[in-house]
């Protein structure tokens, strides 16, 4: 009865190092994403364009919004800070 173990998988300096840079990359982005100012982006629904946000810090968000009521959103959100 044979015991032995052998890898499927062989050990790729190249892939290694492949993995690695990605993995670094990966964490880079994360970093340089992770924020603590409010996200904010557009879509349009019936051709007029309506504002959605988010607050990492407070959690809080507001979807479908005008421009107006985005603005008095952030505001407050300024000032309850």
């Amino acid at each position: 009865m044979n015991t032995s173990y052998w890898p499927i998988h062989t050990f790729s300096p190249a892939s290694s190092l492949a993995t690695q840079l990605k993995s670094f990359w990966n964490k880079t982005l994360t970093h340089l994403e992770a924020t603590t100012e409010p996200r904010v982006w557009t879509s349009s629904t019936s051709g007029e364009p309506r504002w959605s946000a988010y607050d990492p810090m407070t959690q809080l968000a507001i979807d479908h919004a005008s421009a107006d009521e985005l603005r008095t959103w952030l505001e407050e959100l300024h000032y309850r800070n």
